[in-house]
């Protein structure tokens, strides 16, 4: 396992190196230069502007000269003109800031001369509080949901848990948070009754202490959120029980007059757990990333509202830092299912 770990490790580092590569230029080499978009008819942007953007990103010097791309691409790896680290190993002297010393820069637009990861830093627990209580919730009713309707296969219980589960599937989330929100939000006021907050979670900063004012606004997202990983999920899980209760040892676990609740649990689920870890984990990063489109709908405070904003912002740096953070947790989330693997099922064995 440990010869394992430590391939996949030097193998994910090899990935980060590469997805640094494509993120920095898919963003900067584009037609026009990555500030292109800023420079809109009507705009007070001026050309001294987008010249001071490009020189705070590394594009180009004080002139507006542009830089080769390798020195680009470099200079936000390693700068040696940012502040960072100073070590000396022997003849060796390392100087310099840029990402592989956690100096992401600072914002160009959204908030001009912010840290990249001030900004990230202030918006992550926000993310972090909406996405973890999904992802609870989701298994907590997703589990269940797919043994049971696993062992009463062809039930009406098990047709009406498919019939759910393709609905939350196939349901478009943006529609689907905004009939949340005229339901609830709307029609629950016009009707005399409790209402939801639709958005503006944490807009007054005199609430922020206001645990039910918090949990309120967080309803609707979560049940957003949790609809389509539920329907996916408890699905996953199904398929897999039904396969794994049909194998030989399962039929001899039942043969053997084990009761119904051991022969599941301690016999199937375990090895009917490997597609379900496998979408789980690949779910982390998104704890992160937060949900664009369901944070948009709600103005929620979070990831994904920030990085569509940024990106609608031409905020480069911003955009970069994120999406890097991104990749950086589906690597590790990948090299975590591989060792969840091993703990679900004995027989999974790494040399």
């Amino acid at each position: 396992m440990t010869a394992f770990i430590i391939r996949r490790l030097f193998q994910g580092f090899l990935v980060l190196c590469v997805a640094t590569a494509m993120i920095y230029f898919v963003l900067t080499l584009i037609p026009g230069g990555p500030l292109t978009g800023l420079r809109q008819p009507g705009s007070r942007i001026t050309q001294a502007d987008i010249t001071r953007m490009g020189f705070q990103m590394g594009i180009n010097d004080a002139k507006g000269r542009p830089y080769p791309w390798y020195q680009r691409y470099f200079t936000w790896i390693f700068s040696p003109d940012q502040k960072g680290i100073d070590v000396k190993i022997g003849d060796l002297h390392i100087k310099g800031g840029g990402i592989v010393t956690g100096n992401w820069g600072n914002s160009i637009v959204l908030a001009k001369g912010r840290s990249v990861m001030d900004q990230i830093m202030a918006r992550l627990p926000f993310t972090l509080v909406l996405m973890t209580s999904a992802l609870i919730i989701s298994l907590i009713i997703a589990l269940p949901i797919g043994i049971i309707s696993a062992v009463k296969q062809y039930s009406r219980l098990d047709y009406t848990v498919t019939f759910l589960s393709f609905f939350g599937i196939s349901m478009p989330v943006f529609w689907f948070g905004w009939m949340l929100i005229i339901i609830f939000a709307v029609k629950f006021k016009e009707w005399g009754l409790p209402a939801l907050p639709p958005s503006g979670a944490y807009s007054d900063p005199s609430m922020e202490a206001d645990i039910w004012d918090r949990t309120q606004h967080l309803i609707l997202p979560i049940i957003v959120l949790s609809l389509l990983q539920v329907a996916g999920w408890s699905r996953y899980l199904r398929a897999q029980v039904l396969e794994v209760l049909r194998l030989d040892y399962v039929r001899t676990a039942w043969a053997k007059g084990l009761a119904q609740r051991a022969v599941i649990l301690k016999h199937a689920l375990r090895n009917a757990l490997i597609p379900l870890i496998t979408v789980v984990t690949l779910a982390i990063p998104g704890l992160f990333t937060g949900a664009i489109i369901t944070e948009t709908i709600f103005s929620y405070p979070g990831m994904g509202s920030l990085y569509i904003n940024a990106v609608g912002a031409y905020d480069w740096p911003l955009v970069m830092g994120i999406l890097l953070i991104a990749t950086a947790l589906t690597v590790g989330a990948n090299l975590l299912a591989d060792v969840l693997y091993a703990v679900a099922d004995p027989r999974i064995r790494y040399s």
